[in-house]
C-alpha cells in the first residue's frame, strides 16, 4: 500500500475594506500595468521543490482585492474533507489573520502537523482596516484545533503588516515559533527557504 504524501494547503493574502465606497476608491488610485511581469513566487519554489513528496492545495480564496472573511470560511470548508491527519497549513498576510480567527473558532476534523503564518495580519493596530479577519487578541484564549507546531514568520521591515503584530500574538501563545529577519518584508521574494526546511523537519 502506498503512503500518502503529506499534505500542504497554502492561503494567499488579499485587502479587505470597511464599505464598498473605500474599495471604489482605492480601485481608483490603483495602478494597472499590463506589461508588467508576472512575479515570481515563494509558493511556487515551495511546489517545484516538494511536489515529488507532498500533495498541495493553493486555492484562490473569494474576490482577493476586496476580501470577506465570512466568504473566505464558506470556500475554505468545501476544501475540509480532503484535509488528512498532518495536514501543514499556511497563511501570508490575510491569509494567515484568516486561519488565526478560523483555527480559534472552528476545530478541523483532522490534527495539524504544523501551522505557518506568514506576517500575520493580527488586528488593524496600525495596519489598514482588515475587516472581519481580525481577532481580540486581548480576549483570545486558544485554537479550538488540534495542532502540533506553531510558526510565525515576520521581517521588521515590512511596512504593511508590523511585527508587533506577531510579538503581541506569541505573547499570548508563547508556544509557538517567531522566525524574525530584518530584510523580507512582507515576504514577497520568490524564494523561502527557511520554511521549506521546516516544513521538511520531521514532527
Amino acid at each position: 500500500m502506498n503512503k500518502q504524501k503529506p499534505q500542504i494547503v497554502i492561503i494567499h493574502g488579499g485587502d479587505s475594506f470597511a464599505t464598498n465606497e473605500v474599495f471604489y476608491t482605492a480601485l481608483r488610485r490603483w495602478t494597472y500595468d499590463i506589461y508588467k511581469p508576472e512575479r515570481k513566487r515563494w509558493r511556487d519554489a515551495l511546489v517545484g521543490n516538494l511536489v515529488h513528496s507532498h500533495e498541495f492545495i493553493i486555492p484562490e480564496m473569494p474576490c482577493k482585492q476586496n476580501a470577506d472573511y465570512i466568504a473566505w470560511s464558506i470556500w475554505f470548508e468545501k476544501m475540509v474533507p480532503y484535509f488528512r491527519d498532518g495536514v501543514i497549513l499556511v497563511g501570508h498576510s490575510l491569509g494567515g489573520a484568516f486561519l488565526l480567527r478560523y483555527l480559534t473558532e472552528n476545530k478541523l476534523p483532522v490534527t495539524i502537523a504544523q501551522l505557518h503564518l506568514i506576517a500575520p495580519v493580527i488586528d488593524d493596530v496600525d495596519c489598514k482596516d482588515v475587516g472581519g479577519f481580525k481577532i481580540d487578541i486581548a480576549a483570545w484564549s486558544g485554537f479550538a484545533s488540534d495542532i502540533t507546531s506553531v510558526h510565525l514568520w515576520h521581517s521588521t521591515d515590512d511596512v504593511y503588516v508590523p511585527i508587533h503584530h506577531s510579538e503581541r500574538f506569541l505573547a499570548k501563545y508563547p508556544q509557538a515559533t517567531l522566525h524574525r529577519f530584518i530584510d523580507r518584508g512582507h515576504f514577497l521574494q520568490s524564494e523561502f527557504p527557511e520554511l521549506e526546511a521546516v516544513i521538511k523537519t520531521p514532527q
